[in-house]
């Protein structure tokens, strides 16, 4: 077993796609997920493998369905953290190692993200900065400092990362 800390932000999705693809073919298979960030592997044989994440918030009754929708299409499940469902799926030539099939699927689920987590995001810095105000609290203490500038930094990167992710799936530059 192999355990690695990695850290993706939610536009990060493909990057961790590359990373887990990349883990095996180093020999070492995604078991699970941690906490967001721990990575846990097992050995495995070397292999061309397509790892896909798909955001599925509140799946409920309906997991069972949702996975052997996939099974069916050749992909397997690995694991799920944060409401992405991971899967993996061995590469044959000539053939596409995709969950979606076309732009207007993967714009709609950069649209579930961006509304679940970004706008979530967005709105607690709102709601503690507003409490922090109205409860005169030192907004000028080095601590309140960091926080904002670490806070702008991550809406900053995941605003960006969200625009350029949907520009790109607009122009139809599928993976």
């Amino acid at each position: 077993m192999k355990k690695e800390v990695k850290l993706f932000f939610i536009t990060d999705f493909e990057k961790e796609e590359a990373y887990l693809a990349d883990m095996h073919r180093r020999g070492w298979k995604l078991k699970a997920i941690r906490f967001f960030c721990l990575f846990l592997f097992e050995p495995c044989r070397p292999e061309e493998v397509a790892y896909r994440l798909d955001f599925k918030p509140n799946l409920g009754e309906d997991r069972e369905i949702y996975h052997q929708l996939y099974a069916d299409y050749g992909w397997e499940y690995v694991c799920a953290c944060n409401n992405f469902a991971y899967f993996r799926k061995l590469r044959t030539a000539g053939e596409e190692a995709d969950i979606y099939s076309d732009r207007q699927t993967k714009l709609e689920m950069i649209g579930r993200i961006f509304k679940r987590r970004f706008l979530l995001l967005v709105s607690m810095g709102v709601v503690i900065f507003w409490k922090a105000l109205r409860s005169r609290g030192d907004l000028f203490s080095p601590a309140w400092i960091v926080l904002s500038i670490v806070y702008c930094f991550l809406i900053f990167y995941c605003g960006i990362g969200f625009y350029k992710l949907k520009n790109q799936y607009a122009k139809g530059e599928l993976r």
